[in-house]
């Protein structure tokens, strides 16, 4: 069972702001015993990340810069416990926060940030109404019986349709939003791909989108799915088995009229928990033409041939235990697991993403059986 989240109750959502010459960040800890220091001021980027220091003096520190992207920023300070997170644009902000209460500080200023504020306090009241904390807590209680989980679960369901409102409103006032590229980003196959690249046009003929983050990884999106269209070449890769002899995807394929490219883990549950319905299929089509060639987006070694081995996998099992920085993670577009694309004898693309449901039909079919 699929922990339940919030629905983005206490998420950061973003929108575009007018383009001004930079930002300026003020900000006031009140409290006894604050200590003069240093401010910290940095974003949550791994492929990006972004550094600035402030000194921090009775109590007060300015923070003054450019963003080409607008993001999620958080502030810390030398000898206090916690930070402050805000969304930073270039505007004028200011914040104000007790020296042992730095989560709650309140953040004024900034187009993105009163967004922010309106959007989560409409989301807040169907949180509340629904008493989702309460139900979440009562989920995972050891004496909720199997009917008032789902019980529980129609709930949530209907919060988040209450709350798919709230942000639709919120997407068709703000067409042109940080929150509107999240969104896309997360959801960018949902779009057909003509419509996802007039989107993108918009965006691109604001001035205040140039260089943006969110928008060029947009495009590198739309331009990779392009590329895993039925009836394209599947791109060829190379990496190694368990026992480190390099296998490509080319050598496999031919092999087969039709292969699955199954992208697993074994720290992955959803996957260990359908590798028996995998092997059983294996075990019915291998010998009509059916293949498997395993992507393991393993980073523990003996994590991943323990779960080959227990799984009882028999087909060829590739890795660089690179996790989700594997190659053919940005090369298939996979941002979740387990998920797979199906290629012919000649690596010619027949459909990406085909349901556990509808799997055993679909290999039949294209079996001709």
């Amino acid at each position: 069972m699929k922990k339940i989240l919030l629905v983005a109750v206490a998420a950061v959502l973003f929108a575009c702001t007018p383009k001004q010459d930079g930002y300026t960040i003020k900000g006031t800890i009140s409290g006894e015993g604050v200590n003069n220091g240093s401010a910290y001021l940095s974003n949550f980027s791994r492929v990006d990340p972004i550094r600035d220091t402030a000194e921090f003096k009775n109590g007060t520190f300015i923070f003054k810069g450019n963003v080409a992207t607008p993001d999620n920023y958080a502030i810390t300070v030398e000898g206090l416990e916690g930070r402050i997170v805000l969304f930073l644009d270039n505007s004028k902000i200011e914040i104000k926060a007790e020296k042992d209460n730095l989560a709650n500080a309140e953040v004024t200023g900034g187009v993105t940030n009163d967004l922010i504020i309106a959007l989560n306090k409409s989301l807040k009241e169907i949180e509340t109404k629904n008493n989702l904390k309460d139900l979440e807590s009562e989920f995972y209680d050891e004496k909720t019986t199997s009917e008032r989980k789902e019980a529980i679960l129609k709930s949530f369901e209907e919060a988040q349709k209450e709350m798919d409102v709230i942000k639709d409103d919120f997407f068709a006032a703000n067409p042109t939003s940080f929150f509107t590229i999240t969104q896309l980003g997360s959801k960018v196959e949902s779009y057909p791909i003509e419509e996802m690249e007039a989107i993108i046009a918009k965006f691109e003929a604001l001035p205040e989108f140039a260089g943006n983050s969110y928008l060029a990884s947009l495009k590198e999106s739309v331009n990779t799915l392009k590329s895993l269209q039925p009836g394209m070449q599947a791109p060829d890769f190379t990496l190694n088995d368990p026992e480190g002899n390099p296998i490509s995807l080319s050598d496999v394929y031919p092999k087969n009229k039709i292969t699955m490219i199954d992208f697993w883990a074994g720290w992955c549950s959803p996957c260990r928990n359908f590798n028996p319905k995998l092997v059983e299929m294996y075990k019915k089509y291998s010998k009509d033409g059916f293949g498997i060639f395993g992507v393991s987006f393993d980073r523990d070694e003996q994590v991943w041939k323990d779960a080959i081995k227990d799984d009882k996998l028999t087909w060829p099992q590739v890795s660089d235990l690179k996790f989700w920085d594997s190659a053919p993670s940005k090369e298939y577009y996979v941002t979740s697991i387990p998920a797979n694309i199906f290629v012919d004898q000649d690596g010619k693309i027949i459909k990406r993403k085909v349901g556990r449901n509808e799997m055993d039909s679909f290999i039949k079919e294209q079996l001709g059986l």
